[in-house]
């Protein structure tokens, strides 16, 4: 009697095992990208609160600008320290008939957002409180209407597929603070 495995039955084993996994792995991509996708969302629409609040705390000033968290320099701005934080509303002077504006990084250095929301995002995040759309995201898509809040641009994070490329797909927060997909 023949004891263990001919050659041709570890093949077939191999075989059946490396059809598995290679229809496995696109399944496993999606559910990554759909959760940074998910963080995201929730990033933005935590960032357009924020900028409500502040707009508010502050009387008037706005917040703007961009960061990448995934950067260096998106790395420092989160993590902006709280003793840079120069709130206007501490004042109690209201903002200018032209409305003032304070940097994105405020809004992390008087505690209003957290590093640990976007820390490991590899998207770009754009703050604006008017409908603007940064011109070197391309075209502005239809559905981006309204008083956008937070614009959430996806960075191409690991090499795959075209929804991570800021023109393909852009998160949103609108004047309603829902936050949206152009993917959807």
């Amino acid at each position: 009697m023949k004891k263990g495995f001919t050659l041709m039955e570890l093949l077939a084993v191999l075989l059946v095992i490396a059809v598995v996994v290679s229809m496995a792995a696109p399944v496993f991509r999606a559910v990554r990208y759909e959760i940074k996708n998910s963080q995201a969302k929730n990033a933005a629409k935590k960032m357009a609160e924020a900028m409500h609040s502040y707009y508010q705390a502050s009387r008037g000033y706005k917040v703007t600008g961009r960061f990448t968290p995934t950067t260096a320099a998106g790395l420092n701005l989160i993590k902006t320290a709280p003793s840079a934080c120069n709130s206007p509303g501490a004042t109690g002077i209201p903002a200018s008939t032209s409305g003032g504006s304070v940097d994105v990084s405020q809004l992390f250095a008087c505690g209003y957002l957290s590093y640990k929301d976007f820390m490991s995002l590899p998207y770009e995040f754009y703050a604006n409180s008017t409908d603007s759309f940064p011109s070197d995201w391309g075209t502005k898509p239809a559905t981006v209407v309204g008083n956008v809040y937070v614009l959430a641009g996806g960075v191409k994070a690991d090499g795959s597929g075209d929804k991570y490329q800021k023109s393909k797909g852009i998160i949103f927060v609108d004047g309603r603070m829902v936050a949206q997909d152009t993917y959807q």
